[in-house]
């Protein structure tokens, strides 16, 4: 394949190749002034031309082929000029001189020069590597030699005697042709740049054989044929040098796989016909004129026709081998062929059947009776007649791009079955008059795929839809209003209690109920063991009000198997939108139900943001407390507890807290609550309680009646771990138990029922316990008189409102129970005024005194320590 556009500069100037070829036909008519073998020589020179334009090709780049190829042939190019160029000056000072034993020196120069050109042109010719088997490389040296010997015996029979032998012209002639052959029959064979060399190949050979013909012509200055050999050899060479150009400039190198043995692009060319067709006539020619045949003609025939017939047997052999290799493609395709499931058609221009393959009947039930001859189109249904001709004929245009046409075919026994028809081009025994169709049938892979896309997409227990079945339907309900998602509680209990069958059964009940209580339009999914979704197109107050009513009857009971079973559900809810995706919305939706996951059954809770916030704060807090206990990252702050009419400090609060690297400061409240939730209170409170004991010790040794109030947990209280630390607070530090209060929380009263036992024993044993946040949870002030408490600290929610006198029958009450009270949350002035007015003597908070490190305590301690003592 050529490569490359010839070079045509602006302004219609001639290319270089042009130029080159008309300055060599001027030259030739300058030369003929001058005598025959001199203007042969300088003919020759004329060859330097396309030598320069090759070298200034491959500096410039615009070499189709390889460069050092490039450079070699040129590089023969011009030592052949440069010899003719000699040759031809010898020709015209010394034609007379003889040098080598009697050569004559214009002869000499070109003989001489031959040995260097074939040196060039060989490795130029022969590489790259033409890689073969033994028989075509035995084929190649055959034909070598049969060329060879051709091309010695035809000039030996005509220029040799026995009494005529030229030393020059004979070596010039056994070389040459062996170097010719040589280089002629590696162009022919190529496989690897066929394209390059099939140009290149022959241009080298002629070079060499007119370089031979040149030493001839010279070496015969006497003969009356030499003037003519020797300028039709300048001429050859001068052509000879434009087809080298052509191959190595302007011709692209293919490239391409090694063909199987015996099937090479030149296996089966004739090269030895004409060489020995013609030494042929020439021996008949020359014996009718009265010649005869020495031993060396004779030896060279025998030579050649040896060659040839052996030749002959090495191509028969490789022939035989390429025909087994085929007849055992052929089986195998046959076999292929009548074995396949698929079935192969054959097309006319008219796109009817011509020829299908026995897989028809077999796969189809279709006889060739009922197909061949019939438009194929007829064998689609109606409904695809149109698109099925379109999509043939647009394959009957030219190549498409491989693409499967999915067809319902009416097979032998007037079935519908789902099919594939794809196109591989046309028959390879009539291109562009027919196409070639392959039908498969995949109806048992449609059914396959239908199977799978259920399986996919239900749940095997319920027949609901689950989650790759909601991702669907939420892809074709775009417009649908809410989202619930709902936990069911109870069915562990089931199943240790009655066995895991029944509770798949209740499982079943509880799916159908959901099923049953939903609209047609609506999609109910199961997520999760205990876990279910529903997909409504009710707006949110309807949603709500079928939410409950679901929720009603899941906890219903559930009579089965002889006995009755209950659960308990929650559910969380949330707006649909189709932009956020379905995995989205149920993240949000799981979220909402995990706020209410902890509540009384039956609770039901809309997404919002802000519980997203809480949700996502509880989440980081729970993964990185344990690190920060284990680290010792929790700190301990005090507030104190003041006396309101005289402003004294007379006791502090402990208040555990943790500084989250992300989230800030985590309050007392919120950590004791996460530490009991994780099972980390005891260590927390066991250090909260050995840290704050060694620095009340201290403090008491300036304020003797300084006293520690401890905020802790009802659990936390009934571990015998926590009791012990205790015991060793007190023994170490050397604290009275007088000193430590214990705070318990009005809303911790209900999470243990032994809990007034667990503060009377606290008080047994010396220690003072209260009772916080009093008025903001279900404690009735008539219960205080059965709680072992020694302090009541009343919430800020009591006495906030300045017109409520909740204050002072709370204060009176407790006076009358005998329990020191205290406002706690003190935050304004008005506040303190309300307080005070009600008769309470201690206060805590904001206003008073906010929590603070121990050190800034120590320093409140000791300013109060000094103006006391100055007064």
């Amino acid at each position: 394949m050529a490569g490359g556009s010839p070079d045509r500069p602006a302004g219609g100037q001639l290319s270089r190749p042009a130029m080159a070829a008309a300055a060599v036909f001027v030259l030739t008519g300058l030369l003929s002034l001058l005598p025959t073998p001199a203007a042969a020589g300088f003919l020759t020179a004329c060859s330097a031309v396309f030598a320069v334009v090759m070298v200034r090709a491959v500096v410039a780049g615009r070499a189709a082929g390889p460069r050092l190829r490039s450079l070699a042939l040129a590089g023969g190019v011009l030592l052949t000029a440069a010899a003719g160029a000699a040759s031809g000056v010898a020709a015209l000072v010394a034609p007379h001189v003889l040098v080598g034993g009697g050569v004559p020196l214009p002869a000499e120069i070109p003989l001489v020069s031959l040995f260097f050109v074939a040196a060039l042109y060989l490795p130029a010719i022969l590489r790259p590597h033409q890689r073969r088997d033994l028989l075509a490389r035995l084929r190649l040296g055959l034909d070598i030699l049969g060329i060879a010997a051709c091309l010695i015996y035809l000039p030996w029979l005509f220029l040799f005697t026995a009494d005529v032998r030229r030393g020059a012209t004979i070596t010039a002639l056994v070389f040459g042709a062996g170097a010719t052959a040589t280089v002629a029959v590696a162009g022919v064979h190529a496989i690897r740049n066929r394209a390059a060399l099939q140009w290149c190949a022959p241009g080298a050979a002629l070079s060499l054989v007119g370089l031979v013909a040149l030493v001839a012509g010279l070496d015969f200055p006497g003969h009356p044929n030499a003037p003519i050999a020797a300028v039709a050899a300048a001429l050859a060479i001068n052509v000879a040098a434009g087809l080298m150009w052509y191959g190595a400039i302007r011709v692209r190198p293919d490239a391409g796989p090694v063909p199987p043995a015996g099937s090479e692009p030149s296996a089966g060319v004739p090269l030895l016909t004409l060489p020995m067709l013609g030494a042929a006539l020439v021996t008949v020619y020359h014996l009718i004129n009265g010649g005869g045949l020495d031993a060396v003609s004779i030896g060279l025939g025998t030579t050649a026709i040896t060659a040839v017939a052996a030749r002959e047997w090495v191509a028969a052999v490789a022939l035989r081998r390429h025909a087994d290799h085929l007849t055992d493609q052929g089986n195998r395709l046959r076999n292929l062929m009548f074995g396949a499931a698929d079935v192969a058609m054959v097309l006319d221009a008219d796109l009817a059947v011509r020829w299908q393959s026995p897989a028809a009947a077999r796969q189809f039930g279709l006889s060739d009776q009922d197909v061949l001859g019939r438009t194929v189109s007829v064998l689609a249904h109606p409904d695809q007649a149109d698109e099925v001709h379109a999509y043939l004929t647009a394959r009957m245009a030219g190549p498409g791009g491989g693409e499967c046409l999915p067809v319902r075919l009416r097979d032998g026994f007037g079935r519908w079955r789902a099919t594939e028809w794809t196109t591989s081009g046309a028959d390879p025994a009539e291109p562009g008059h027919n196409l070639v169709v392959h039908v498969r049938d995949v109806s048992e892979l449609r059914d396959l795929e239908q199977a799978l896309r259920v399986a996919t997409h239900l749940d095997g227990q319920t027949g609901l839809v689950n989650l790759p079945g909601l991702r669907r339907a939420a892809e074709l309900i775009p417009d649908a209003g809410a989202v619930i998602v709902i936990e069911l509680g109870g069915l562990t209990a089931i199943g240790d209690v009655h066995g895991s069958d029944l509770a798949e059964v209740v499982v079943v009940e509880a799916a159908r109920r959901l099923r049953s209580g939903v609209g047609g339009a609506d999609v109910a999914a199961r997520l999760g063991e205990t876990r279910f979704a529903l997909l409504t197109r009710c707006g949110a107050v309807r949603a709500h009000l079928l939410t409950s009513r679901l929720l009603n009857a899941l906890t219903a009971p559930y009579p089965t198997a002889g006995t009755v079973s209950h659960l308990s559900a929650w559910a969380g809810m949330v707006d649909f939108d189709a932009a956020d995706g379905i995995d989205e919305t149920l993240r949000r939706a799981v979220l909402a139900l995990r706020s209410v996951r902890s509540g009384p059954p039956g609770t039901v809770e809309w997404y919002d943001e802000r519980m997203e916030v809480r949700l996502l704060r509880r989440s980081t807090l729970e993964q990185d407390l344990p690190g920060a206990v284990t680290r010792g990252e929790l700190e301990l702050n005090f507030q104190p507890i003041v006396e309101l009419a005289t402003g004294r400090p007379v006791g502090v609060e402990a208040l555990p807290s943790w500084r989250h690297p992300t989230l800030g400061p985590v309050p007392a409240a919120e950590l004791l609550a996460l530490a009991e939730d994780l099972g980390l209170l005891p260590p927390v409170a066991e250090w909260a309680l050995r840290s704050s004991g060694r620095l009340l010790a201290g403090w008491r040794r300036q304020h003797e009646s300084l006293w520690l109030a401890l905020d802790v947990r009802p659990r936390a209280l009934a571990d015998p771990a926590f009791q012990a630390s205790l015991h060793s607070v007190l023994e170490l530090d050397q604290i009275p138990p007088s000193a430590l209060v214990f705070e318990v929380a009005e809303v911790d009263l209900p999470a243990v029922e032994d809990l007034p036992v667990l503060l009377g024993r606290l008080r047994a044993q010396g220690m003072r316990t209260a009772l916080d946040h009093f008025g903001a949870g279900p404690t009735s002030l008539s219960r205080l008189r059965i709680l072992p408490i020694d302090l009541l600290k009343i919430d800020r929610e009591v006495f906030g409102q300045p017109a409520d006198a909740i204050m002072d029958v709370t204060v009176t009450l407790g006076r009358r129970l005998g329990l020191e009270v205290i406002a706690h949350g003190l935050r304004s002035p008005a506040d303190l005024d309300t307080v005070r007015a009600a008769g309470c003597r201690l206060g805590q908070g904001d206003l008073l005194g906010r929590p603070m490190p121990a050190e800034r305590l120590e320093a409140l301690l000791a300013d109060h320590h000094d103006v006391r003592r100055l007064s």
